[in-house]
This record gives structure tokens, sequence and C-alpha cells, in this order.
């Protein structure tokens, strides 16, 4: 049996740029052909372009939804920027985690990380107030369902008056940021700052909540959390509950460990700062946009099918460009997201591959050229950025063919039939041992390039001659 092939990304994993105690600045080169590398939705989808120097645009958020895509379609890692699932809804399966957590069973962990996630669940604890109807005979009073009444043998015809529904009925069908209502056991939990009365009843009473009929129902359950959390006392527990959940989201989202986010729901975390940023990405050359007129043969409504048989439609291109973007890795804010080794060879992947994940008619053909990355010695770097991008050449020569090219290992060729320029990529001498050039792009296909061999038909050629 043969040994089990590595993923693509593992081959890397131990390479210098994969190091997160490393500063790095990196320079991709990406080309688009007869196609729409980012359109800009305020100016009819046409590609985006800097209207003082017509360069084309493409933004970071856009390269950074294509690596969250690769990351979660391709690797299955979780991501936290993505449409499966509400923001606020991860965030509350976050913390809600952290409350559950029994590091005392955890027969891996050290000592010291049982002692965090203990203070960590002790601290998010602060935060949760729950309710439950066989320890509170309050609440368990305030959701019971009444018994159905008899039928009614009068001429009173009560069909005509809308029934009043239950609190509990009422509360496993809300959408409450932070609140959790367990029907079948008759637990209510919500993990959050509000804490008053008012600010209880508020949330409760939002307008695509609001329930008139149970008002007075909705304000006794606030005043019951609201009793709940003032049971318990917040200050400093607080603030450490909103690390706690920071770190949970971390050590969950491969996207948050590399490039942040915003936790702006229930506890109010605040932002991570991530370490690894992406600047827009800018074409070598000024582009032009155009827009073509096409037709499909098909019709949206029955109304006009007497009328019409197609349809008219706009597809907007540009005939080719070769774009250059930066990008920033910061080890001292991946020690804090907790960005590892794999993650950093992931990202890479990620980069390298992601045009191969998301190819479509409107994109084109797009390919990823080359990744030039500088590694530091010294986390806080040896050379500032944009002097080391300033050793990124790219020079454009007439593509004659095969003849006259005169390419060498280390320059990296960006060139398409039919057009007559190429484009020629080269690493200047940075003039500073303590910085290594690495490409990524490269090292990850030689690892994937193997010899061709086309698989032998088990007929062989007499036998395939007397079937013709």
């Amino acid at each position: 049996m043969s040994v089990e092939e590595k993923e693509l990304w593992q081959e890397i994993a131990d390479e210098p740029y994969c190091d997160p105690t490393k500063r790095m600045d990196f320079v991709l080169f990406f080309d688009v052909r007869d196609g729409n590398p980012n359109g800009d939705p305020d100016a009819g989808n046409l590609p985006r372009m800097d209207p003082e120097t017509r360069q084309g645009i493409v933004t970071d958020v856009c390269i950074k939804r294509k690596i969250r895509d690769y990351l979660a379609g391709v690797l299955s890692r979780s991501i936290y920027i993505q449409s499966q699932a509400a923001l606020n809804t991860l965030y509350f399966q976050a913390a809600s985690k952290i409350a559950l957590d029994t590091p005392e069973n955890d027969v891996n962990a050290t000592n010291e990380g049982k002692k965090q996630r203990a203070e960590d669940k002790k601290a998010v604890e602060v935060l949760l107030a729950v309710l439950d109807e066989d320890q509170d005979t309050e609440f368990k009073k305030l959701i019971e369902v009444p018994e159905e009444e008899p039928m009614q043998t009068d001429s009173h015809d009560s069909s005509d008056e809308e029934k009043k529904p239950s609190l509990r009925e009422w509360l496993t069908s809300i959408d409450v940021d932070g609140l959790e209502f367990n029907p079948e056991c008759g637990i209510l939990s919500y993990l959050g700052e509000v804490k008053s009365d008012r600010d209880f009843k508020a949330l409760l009473m939002q307008e695509n909540l609001i329930n008139k009929k149970l008002e007075g129902e909705i304000g006794n359950l606030a005043k019951l959390l609201a009793k709940t959390k003032r049971d318990k006392k917040g200050g400093a527990q607080e603030r450490k509950a909103r690390d706690a959940v920071k770190r949970k989201m971390c050590e969950l989202y491969d996207d948050i460990r590399i490039f942040g986010g915003v936790l702006t729901a229930g506890t109010n975390a605040g932002q991570i700062r991530g370490p690894m940023q992406l600047t827009f990405g800018r074409s070598v050359e000024p582009i032009l946009q155009m827009d073509a007129a096409i037709t499909r043969c098909a019709i949206t409504k029955a109304s006009d099918w007497k009328k019409k048989q197609t349809e008219f439609g706009r597809k907007p291109w540009i005939s080719w460009a070769v774009y250059r973007q930066h990008g920033f890795y910061n080890p001292l804010l991946g020690q804090q997201t907790g960005t590892s080794r794999e993650d950093l060879a992931r990202f890479w992947e990620a980069l390298a591959c992601m045009f191969r994940n998301s190819d479509s008619a409107s994109k084109g053909e797009m390919t990823m050229h080359d990744i030039i990355v500088f590694v530091h010695n010294n986390p806080r770097g040896n050379a500032p950025s944009h002097l080391l991008f300033d050793q990124v050449n790219c020079e454009k020569t007439e593509f004659k063919g095969k003849k006259g090219n005169n390419e060498k290992d280390d320059v990296t060729i960006i060139k398409r039939d039919g057009f007559v320029n190429k484009y020629s990529i080269s690493v200047g001498d940075t003039k500073n041992i303590g910085i290594s050039v690495c490409r990524p792009l490269r090292d990850l296909w030689a690892q994937a390039t193997v010899p061709f061999s086309p698989v032998e038909s088990p007929v062989n050629a007499e036998t395939a001659a007397s079937t013709l």
C-alpha cells in the first residue's frame, strides 16, 4: 500500500515564508484575459478603474473573498465571513462553547491551558443569564402553556377572535441575538451585556418581534432576566469575557487568525487585528473598459412571449491586463491571533490556486503568475516595505514568439498569444543579508507537477485494430 500523499500546503509548511515569527512583505502578479476581474456595481459592473490614472483596480476584499472560498470549499476549513450562517449566530456559538467547556476533562491540555480555559469559562458565565423552569417557579408559571378551553356551545362564534399565543410558543419562534430557548427542557439563556428591565424589554419588543397580546408577559420576562443578570457582578469579568470570546473566535476560524475580524455582536468584543493584509491590485498599464451586448434565447415573463423571442444583456470585459498587488504579514499580530505554520501554508496555497477555484465566464482567464515574498529575520523588519517593493521590476518588451525571449530562471515572463507585448518580472538586489527572497508559487507548482504518463489500455494493438 502506497504512502498517503501529502496535501499541497503540507509540502511547503517548512519553508521560511511559512514561519509565523517572521515579518514578510510580498508582491503578486496575475493577469486577466477576456474577462472582468472585479466589477464596479456603481458603474454598471464595468471593470473597476482609477479615473485619475485609468489603471484597473482589484480590491483587497475581492481577493480575500477568493482566498476564503478556497479555504472553505477546497481545504474544508471553517471561516467566519460566509453566507451559510449569520455572523452573530457564529459569535454566540463560540461564546456558548466557552460557557460549556470542561477543561478538567481534557487529558491532552496542559495545566496552564486548563487554567486559562477555566478562567475564560468563569468570565463568560458572568454575561450568561439562564432561566430554568425546573428551578424557577415564576419562570415556569410564565411560560406554562394553558390548557385548551372546551368547545363553545352558545351561538357566539369564537373563531373570529385571534387566539392568544403562549409565551412558550413565542419564545420558540423569535430570533434575538444572544437569546436561545430550548422548549423541550424549558431553559432560556441569554449571553450579552443587556442588564436592566428596560433594556431587556426593548430587546424583546423589537418591531419585527412585537406581539401586543403578550406585552405584559414579555415585561415580566424582562424583569426575570434582569434580576438574573444583577445577581452576577460584572466589571473586570466582562472585559475578560470579551477577550475570551476573541481567543475562541481566533481558535475556530482560519480567516480571523489570518485577516482579523470585527466582533460587534452580543458582548461587542471589538476588533481583532489580522496579521495578513493586502492592498488594492493595480494594472501595470491603463485599461480599456469594454461592454459587449449579448442576447439569450429565453424570455423572463410569459406575457412577453408574443412580443419577442430573445432578450438583451450586457457583458463588461477587458481584453488583457496584468495586475500587481502588495501584501504584508506582521508576526506580532500573528502571535496575538495564534497564526501557525499550517495557517500560512494554507494561505499561500489558497493565494496561488484561488483563480482555479473561482473560474467563471464573467472572469475570463485569470492566472496567478508569480508571488515574491521578502522574509525578514527581524520580526519588526530589516528594511522598509516600499524599498523592497521597488526592487521588484516589471518590464514591458515586445513579444516575438519563441525567439528572443532570453528567459532566465529568476525571471517570470507573462505573455499571451495574440498580444504584441510581454512582461518580465525580476527581483533586484535587496542589499540586506537579513532578508531572503522566496517564490511560493514556484515551490507549489514544483510539488504539483509530475511527468505526464498516459494510462495504458488493457486492449493490445491487434485487438484494437480488429475492432475498427
